[in-house]
């Protein structure tokens, strides 16, 4: 069994350091295996590694998180394993600002889209871990004996995750489908504002249509877009991009956007939607629809009716088209 501190000791509170730094690792490594699209989508946007190594690196970087955090928990070998934490987290730290800074990402992608903060925020949560490691390591006790129990854990942990990831990205390639579905957004659930934007307070009905400004598609469905948001009796229209703000802006001048335009984490669009456009009614705060590429039928006849009556009464019956 692991022994728990006695907190009423100053000491005890510093060996919390570790715990704390080797749950978020594996926490974070569990993502990766869980949702490995995310990461997968993240290190393709960094550009500097080979398309080809992503599928090896994806899986290998869900089971040596979680087997470091595993490490950081049981307290193996901490003279060597706090140090090396802490030069690893000073690594990352400068990958996810020059990532941000450079313009190829817009988060550190360490989350998984779960916790979005800002790159100043990671840079000053990952400076708090060193800060935690390294107390533990400058005034931790002379390191004992390790229990092979203890070595089988984290070596169990590290395979289990790897698999897990590796088993899930294959699923994904295979498919073009997740193994194990992670968004949040489904027909019938309350909307949160984390997921890009609150909703008006009057309840009504809004459309939320994620977009890239690189998608073909999206740049045809804009113009659907701007004439609803124009449209008495349809919903109110907003779009939800994952670019900087400046691409954000030359997104809505090229395309001509008549809506408001809100930009969210890259990892967080990557968590939320398998691909762009993907389109979210929501009504009375609640998930009615949700939609990918065309319009589905039932709210095509309303789009329909808002701009050609005439032709909907000629009709006799409901539209059996969609956008």
């Amino acid at each position: 069994m692991i022994a728990l501190p006695d907190f009423r000791s100053g000491a005890a509170w510093v060996a919390l350091g570790p715990l704390v730094v080797g749950a978020t690792f594996l926490w974070t490594g569990a993502i990766k295996a869980f949702a490995p699209h995310v990461f997968r989508e993240h290190l393709a946007r960094l550009g500097w590694i080979p398309l080809g190594s992503i599928s090896y690196l994806v899986p290998a970087a869900a089971g040596l998180e979680t087997g470091l955090g595993m490490m950081l928990i049981l307290g193996l070998a901490p003279q060597l394993v706090l140090p090396l934490t802490a030069v690893l987290l000073v690594v990352l730290t400068a990958v996810s600002w020059w990532g941000v800074k450079s313009g190829r990402t817009t988060d550190c992608g360490c989350y998984g889209g779960y916790v979005a903060p800002s790159i100043a925020q990671s840079a000053m949560l990952n400076a708090a871990f060193i800060a935690l490691v390294i107390l533990a390591w400058q005034t931790g006790a002379a390191p004992s004996a390790t229990p092979e129990w203890k070595i089988v854990v984290i070596i169990a942990c590290t395979a289990v995750f790897a698999a897990l990831g590796a088993a899930a990205q294959q699923f994904l390639l295979k498919n073009g489908r997740k193994m194990i579905e992670t968004s949040p957004l489904k027909v019938g659930r309350h909307w949160s504002r984390r997921w890009g934007i609150g909703l008006p307070e009057d309840g009504g009905e809004m459309m939320i249509s994620y977009l890239g400004p690189d998608c073909p598609h999206c740049k045809r469905w804009v113009r659907v877009l701007n004439a609803m948001n124009q449209a008495p009796g349809l919903p109110r229209v907003t779009g939800i991009v994952a670019v900087s703000a400046e691409k954000r802006d030359g997104f809505i001048e090229s395309s001509g956007i008549r809506f408001p335009v809100v930009t969210i984490p890259e990892t967080l669009m990557t968590r939320l939607v398998w691909g762009v456009p993907t389109t979210v009614l929501v009504s009375s705060g609640r998930i009615e629809d949700l939609w990918g590429g065309h319009m589905p039928p039932e709210f095509f006849n309303r789009f329909k009716e808002a701009f050609f009556p005439e032709a909907v009464a000629g009709e006799g019956g409901p539209a059996r088209t969609a956008i």
